[in-house]
């Protein structure tokens, strides 16, 4: 399959992934809806590798551990910013998550390329527009949690921005397979444990319609992950990689079909660079 169809195909389940979660959550619960997702998506990750006979995942090193629990505690964060919403305010501020990969690598001597600094430049630069542009909520209640709906998103960017570095010595070590087992498989069990001492202690009884889709976006997940491994390893990989960045535009269109959210110009143009910035650190990478 052509390297570029399979980063498309990725970004369209990934963006699908992202905009249900401003219902699931809603529906379930940040803990909830992200338990709900995990376990699909370890399950969907697990019938994967039986399918192509990939070798079972061993003890993990403490890279792919750490990038395991950042992971969990980024996923949770951005779900209660989707909880929040306006998708078309915190899908934007989340994404912007390379440009803090290469602030962070500067600040540990990482060598960074004039190019790289302008693509950062551009992304940090379309997230202030987008906070400072975004269209008011349909509903005024929602209004006075927009300071806070930003702070989570922004705090789920920079610790996906870690994850991303932690994730590559853990890439590194284990193999990306055994690395994301791992992560949804932990989430899952943490979410799990804490969906069962949660206080104040309460039975926790889901939705049928808001599980059925949050198990819908674990399968997508893991579909977009299928997509994005097909696409094999070197320069093909690379470009799929490029094209998936595109799904932050895919989860901003569907809300604007699915939520009617209104995107303002200058929020229009924060998005568009936004998601220019990212596209241009992943071919810079």
């Amino acid at each position: 399959m052509a390297p570029v169809l399979c980063g498309l195909l990725t970004a369209f389940c990934w963006g699908w992934a992202d905009v249900l979660a401003r219902f699931t959550g809603r529906a379930l619960g940040a803990r909830g809806a992200l338990f709900t997702m995990m376990l699909a998506g370890s399950a969907g990750l697990s019938l994967w590798m039986v399918a192509r006979d990939q070798p079972w995942p061993g003890i993990p090193s403490w890279w792919t551990v750490a990038t395991a629990l950042l992971a969990t505690l980024a996923m949770l964060l951005f779900y209660e910013a989707m909880r929040r919403g306006p998708v078309s305010l915190v899908s934007p501020a989340t994404g912007a998550y390379p440009a803090w990969a290469v602030l962070i690598g500067m600040a540990f001597g990482v060598a960074t390329p004039p190019a790289a600094l302008a693509a950062m430049a551009v992304t940090l630069g379309g997230v202030m527009l987008v906070a400072r542009y975004a269209a008011a909520e349909p509903d005024p209640a929602e209004a006075p949690k927009r300071p806070l709906t930003l702070a989570l998103a922004l705090i789920a960017s920079l610790l996906f921005g870690v994850t991303l570095l932690v994730g590559q010595q853990a890439i590194l070590r284990d193999g990306s397979t055994p690395m994301l087992w791992w992560g949804r498989t932990t989430a899952t069990v943490i979410m799990g444990l804490v969906l069962l001492f949660q206080r104040p202690r309460r039975a926790w009884r889901p939705p049928l319609k808001a599980t059925i889709l949050a198990l819908l976006q674990g399968g997508l997940d893991t579909l977009g992950l299928v997509f994005l491994f097909a696409a094999g390893r070197g320069l093909e990989g690379a470009m799929a990689t490029i094209s998936s960045s595109a799904f932050g535009v895919v989860t901003v269109l569907l809300a604007r079909l699915l939520y009617k959210e209104r995107i303002s110009p200058g929020q229009g143009l924060g998005i568009g660079l936004v998601f220019s910035g990212v596209v241009g650190l992943a071919a810079l990478a």
